[in-house]
């Protein structure tokens, strides 16, 4: 990343010299982050509210155990997917991006 030299005509301002790939790569990185955010979110709700959500069965076993034995993973898994399936379209518009 290259910074031009401040100048009357226009300040510095940092230039990238790959704009696509800088789209790219902070698409990613949002979408990363937004990802982790979601399953730590998810983690510190079941490990807060656990006690709770006991009084509530699914399968026959209480909802807090539940979830903190096999929802929080089952949950994870399928968040994971969902990334894959979203980083799949981001890569596919940069590459046809890249032909123009």
């Amino acid at each position: 990343m290259a910074t031009e030299t401040p100048t009357s005509d226009h300040p510095a301002i940092p230039t990238g010299d790959h704009p696509a790939r800088d789209r790219h790569q902070i698409q990613t990185l949002i979408l990363a982050a937004s990802i982790l955010v979601v399953a730590l979110a998810a983690v510190v709700f079941s490990v807060t509210f656990a006690a709770s959500l006991n009084r509530y069965g699914v399968l026959y076993f209480p909802l807090g155990f539940y979830l903190l034995a096999q929802g929080l993973l089952i949950f994870i898994v399928v968040l994971a997917f969902w990334f894959v399936r979203i980083q799949e379209r981001i890569d596919l518009a940069r590459s046809q991006g890249e032909g123009l």
